[in-house]
C-alpha cells in the first residue's frame, strides 16, 4: 500500500488514470469535496492504492490524528482481499451521498472514496481535544466525590451511568440547530419522572430549529420568561448533584460542549441544599440549610433596611441606637441612599472582578483593592463605618447561596427592594419582599411551580 499526499491543485496523475477508466463520477465527487472545503487549510485529500484499486482518504487534520488513522487503515488492508472488503471491515456506513460525506467530515470522521464507486465513513483516531475528568471549578463539594463534568457529552453520560447502574435510566438524544447541528441529551428515571413532564420536554426539544450555542438559548425554548433572572434550568458540574436530581423525579439535560448537567425544572429548593449535605448528620444538614435561607433573606433585606432606618423611619429605633447611627454618619456629605447605592454597586463590581481576573492574582488584587478602597472611603468620610459592616455582611450572606446563577439573581433582586425602601421606608421594604414572593410564586416550568420544594413523580408535587 503506497500513500502520497495530494498537494497539487491541478488534476493529478491518479485522476487521469481514473478518468481513462471511465470513473468520471468519482472525480466529480472528490472534486466536490475539495471545492466545499477549499478555504480550509487543515483539509486533506490523500490518495492511496490497494490491490490495484485507487482510493482517497479525506478529512481534517485538526480533528483526525492522520498518522494513527492511516496506520489503522494499513493494518486493516492486511486482513482484506479487496478494497470493497476493506471498506466493509472498516465501517458499516457505506455508499453515502455527497451531503452525508460532507457532514461526516465536519463531524471529524475519516471518509474513504474508491475508484470503483464505493465510499465509507470511518471512525478515525481523533485528535485529543477534550479535557479529562477534573475537579469542579465552580462548586466546592464537601465530603463528596471530586470529579466534574466536561465538554464531552459521552463522558458526562458515562459519569451518570457509572454511578446509576439501572435499566430504568433512560436516554434520549436530539440533533438540533440550523447552521450547525448540536446534540442535546435528556436523561430521566423511568417510573420516577412525570410522564407529562417527559412528553412536554421531548416535544419542545423536537421543535427547536435555531442554533443552540448557550444554556440560555436552550432555556428560551423551555418556556418564555421575558427579562426574568430566574432560569428554567439549574446548572451543576457535579455528577452526584445530577444523580440526586434524577432520583428526585426530575430531568437532566446535557448540551454538547457545555461542562454542566442542566436540571429541569429549576426549583427554589436548589439554592438551599446540595446532594453532599446528606453526608452530614441530619442536624448539621438542617442547620446549614437554615443558614443559607438566612443568607438569602439578609442579601435582600440588609441594604434596604439600612436606608429605611437611617433616612425614612429613624423614629422606630430606640433613642440610643438612633443617636449611635447619627453619630456614625457625622460629617458624611452623601445621603444614606446614595452612599448605600455606591457601596452596593462597588461590592458587586468587586465580586464580578474576582471571577474575571486570572485565578492566580484575582482574589489577591480584589481583596487588597476592596480593603484599601473601603478604608479610604471611611477615612475620607464618604461612607459610615456601620454601612461598611452592613455591606460586608450582605456580601458574605450572598455567597452562602447554592449555585452561581442563584446567587446572581438574588443579588439582582435586592435592588427593587432597595428602591422601594428608600422611598417608603419599612413599608416599602415589606411590600418589596411581598412582590418578590408573588413574582417567584408565579413562575412555572411546564406547569410545575418554581416554589415547589419537592416533586413526587407521577403522583404530583408537594
Amino acid at each position: 500500500m503506497i500513500i502520497n499526499p495530494y498537494t497539487n491543485p491541478n488534476v493529478c496523475q491518479k485522476y487521469k488514470e481514473i478518468l481513462l477508466r471511465g470513473q468520471i463520477e468519482i472525480i466529480n465527487l472528490v472534486q466536490e469535496m475539495k471545492s466545499a472545503f477549499s478555504d480550509q487549510d487543515d483539509f486533506f485529500v490523500q490518495d492511496a492504492q490497494f490491490d490495484g484499486t485507487a482510493f482517497f482518504l479525506i478529512g481534517f487534520n485538526t480533528l483526525i490524528d492522520f498518522a494513527k488513522s492511516n496506520l489503522y487503515v494499513r493494518q486493516m488492508t492486511q486482513r482484506s482481499a479487496s478494497v470493497h472488503e476493506l471498506f466493509l471491515n472498516l465501517s458499516d456506513q457505506l455508499d453515502k451521498d455527497a451531503a452525508q460525506l460532507k457532514k461526516a467530515v465536519l463531524d471529524g470522521k475519516l471518509v474513504l472514496i474508491s475508484e470503483s464507486g464505493n465510499n465509507a465513513i470511518v471512525e478515525p483516531v481523533p485528535q485529543s481535544l477534550r479535557r479529562s475528568v477534573e475537579e469542579p471549578r465552580n462548586e466546592s463539594p464537601i465530603q463528596g466525590p471530586l470529579d466534574a463534568f466536561g465538554e464531552d457529552i459521552e463522558l458526562n453520560i458515562g459519569l451518570i451511568r457509572k454511578r446509576l447502574g439501572t435499566e430504568r435510566l433512560c436516554l434520549c438524544s436530539y440533533q438540533v440547530g440550523e447552521l450547525a447541528k448540536q446534540r442535546i441529551s435528556m436523561l430521566y428515571i423511568r417510573g420516577k419522572a412525570q410522564t407529562a413532564l417527559i412528553e412536554k420536554v421531548d416535544q419542545r426539544l423536537k421543535q427547536i430549529e435555531s442554533d443552540i450555542e448557550t444554556i440560555d438559548d436552550l432555556n428560551k425554548h423551555l418556556g418564555k420568561r421575558i427579562l426574568s433572572p430566574v432560569s428554567h434550568l439549574f446548572a451543576t458540574e457535579v455528577p452526584v448533584q445530577a444523580i440526586h436530581s434524577l432520583k428526585k423525579n426530575r430531568i437532566v439535560l446535557f448540551l454538547e460542549n457545555q461542562p454542566f448537567a442542566l436540571v429541569f425544572p429549576h426549583l427554589i429548593s436548589d439554592m438551599l441544599h446540595t446532594a453532599n449535605d446528606r453526608n452530614l448528620p441530619i442536624g448539621l444538614s438542617l442547620m446549614i440549610r437554615a443558614l443559607r435561607g438566612l443568607g438569602v433573606f439578609a442579601t435582600l433585606v440588609l441594604p434596604a433596611l439600612y436606608v429605611a432606618l437611617t433616612s425614612v423611619n429613624p423614629e422606630i429605633l430606640k433613642t440610643d441606637l438612633a443617636l449611635f447611627i447619627a453619630d456614625s454618619r457625622e460629617g458624611i456629605p452623601l445621603t444614606p441612599v446614595l452612599e448605600t447605592l455606591i457601596m452596593t454597586i462597588l461590592v458587586d463590581l468587586i465580586t464580578e472582578a474576582i471571577v474575571r481576573l486570572p485565578k492566580s492574582v484575582g482574589p489577591t488584587v480584589t481583596m487588597v483593592g476592596g480593603v484599601v478602597l473601603g478604608t479610604a472611603m471611611v477615612e475620607a468620610k464618604l461612607v459610615s463605618n456601620l454601612l461598611v459592616i452592613v455591606i460586608t455582611f450582605m456580601l458574605i450572606a450572598s455567597s452562602a447561596v447554592v449555585g452561581v446563577q442563584n446567587a446572581l439573581y438574588i443579588r439582582s433582586l435586592k435592588y427593587p427592594v432597595f428602591v422601594l425602601a428608600s422611598v417608603y421606608g419599612i413599608v416599602g421594604l415589606i411590600v418589596g419582599l411581598a412582590l418578590i414572593s408573588i413574582y417567584l410564586a408565579s413562575l412555572t416550568s411546564c406547569d410545575i411551580p418554581y416554589m415547589t420544594f419537592r416533586m413526587k413523580g407521577k403522583e404530583g408535587i408537594k
